[in-house]
Formats: C-alpha cells, structure tokens, sequence
C-alpha cells in the first residue's frame, strides 16, 4: 500500500480545473484577502498560488510533491515538509493563509476542525485566510446519471468527471470521506474502456490514466457539503464568507470560503 501523494507530482502537469486553481481564481484570491504586502502561508505547494504575497511559505506532508511541484526556495519563498494538523509555525505569524482543495485532502470532520483551528492560530489579529474547497451537493449525484451525463457531452473534462465520482461515493455520516481506492473502482465500473470513453469524449489517455495514481493508496478525502463546511468554520471564526471562484468545470462546487476573525481557542 502506498500514499499516493508521493507520486502525484508525476501527474500535476497532466491535471485541470477544478483540480488546480485557474488564473481567474488566482486573482480571487489575491483581491479578496488583499495579498500585495502579505507575508503568506501556503498549504500545499500549487504552483499558481506560491506566487502571491510580498513573501510565503508552503507546507506540504509530502517531501516528493515538494521536490516534484515546488519551483525552488529563494530569499522571499520557501517550502518545507509539516503537518497542516500541527502546523510548526508561531501563534498569529502570518498576514494570510491560504490553501487548494486542503479541506478535501484531510479524511473526517475532526481533522478539518483541527486544520480550521491551526488556520485561526497562525493567522495575525485582523487578518484573513481563503481556502478553495470542493463541496458535494447536498443531494448525493446517481452514478448512472453521472454516466449518463459524461455519454452524453455535459462533463467538461476527465477532472471533473473524477471529481462527481468522488462526491458521489462519500460516506453519508459526518466525514464524508471516500477511500480513492473507491474513486478508481467505481469509474472503472462505470467506464470499463477507457479508448471508448477517450473517443466519445475527446478526452487524452494520459488524462484518463491519472487516475490510475489512486492504484493501492490508503489516502482518504472528504467532501462535505458547502453548508457543512460553513457551519465547522463558524466553530473557530467570526466570520465565514463563501465567493464564487470563477468559471470552470464544476466551479459551482468549488467556491472560496473567505475566513475572518478567529476566535480565541
């Protein structure tokens, strides 16, 4: 069994929104927390996002997607291996924290309250954090309609495709988590020749295929709904907005939540 972020790197290049942020999102993210002067904290390492503030540092569990992804320290940005859940920076030392998806990469409703609550910790008295997230509808989709979509033209990409499995295999309790053993099964049920579904969609293999990184990986996500989201933010900051972040595949389920004065813990 293998975590399969250690060899997601080899697949970055081959993924689209709404798995990596576009430039439209990028500017969202900078317009809504004000990030020109901000010395920043990045979860993760996405490209797109590591060149904004006036200075950053990205964490990310994984040395490989680091050494992967990560397009080089220098005197104003640099990235370091660490826990999200415990996060080996100081109390109130970042103007900004800002993240991709990393609520979906943490597996049950108590690892998000605990990265929700180290979000409000480092963040400076006044200042902000904006996560992407992806939130499942709240009504579950079928996955025959699901296939019945893609057959019929209405998914954009092999991503978002992915990404509607996903959603649609989650637990239903408070977790809503989903082993992505599960996400690759299921689309190879539903789809069981890829160099059909490549014709009928005009999708590339090499897109296809990069599911096939989720192949013996105990790695869990979650997808909780946006309105589950809200309410375990609102545990641990005054204020929660949700802003639409652009127009891509599925960014309807892909909005930022804006968080604004932490609470004491």
């Amino acid at each position: 069994m293998t975590n399969h972020w250690d060899n997601y790197h080899r697949h970055w290049k081959l993924l689209d929104a709404p798995l990596r942020p576009t430039a439209e999102t990028v500017g969202i993210f900078d317009r809504e927390l004000d990030l020109g002067n901000a010395d920043v904290l990045l979860l993760g390492v996405t490209p797109e996002l590591a060149v904004l503030g006036r200075s950053m540092l990205a964490i990310d569990q994984s040395a490989t997607m680091i050494s992967g992804v990560w397009a080089g320290d220098n005197a104003s940005r640099r990235a370091m291996a660490g826990n999200w859940l415990d996060l080996p920076v100081e109390r109130a030392s970042f103007d900004a924290v800002i993240g991709d998806g990393c609520l979906s990469a943490v597996d049950s409703k108590a690892a998000r309250g605990v990265l929700f609550s180290e979000i409000a910790r480092v963040l400076k008295p006044g200042r902000r954090a904006a996560i992407r997230v992806f939130a499942r509808p709240e009504t579950a989709d079928h996955l025959r309609g699901i296939q019945a979509l893609v057959l019929a033209g209405g998914v954009e990409n092999f991503h978002a495709l992915k990404w509607r499995i996903a959603m649609a295999c989650t637990t239903d309790d408070c977790d809503n988590s989903v082993d992505v053993q599960a996400i690759r099964a299921t689309f190879d049920r539903l789809f069981p020749d890829r160099e059909v579904l490549a014709a009928r969609t005009g999708w590339s293999m090499a897109s296809i295929n990069t599911i096939d990184v989720y192949a013996g990986s105990e790695t869990k996500y979650s997808f909780a709904t946006l309105a589950m989201l809200v309410d375990e933010a609102s545990a641990w900051f005054g204020k929660v907005r949700v802003v639409p972040s652009g127009s891509y595949p599925l960014a309807e389920r892909c909005p930022l939540l804006v968080l604004a004065s932490p609470k004491p813990a």
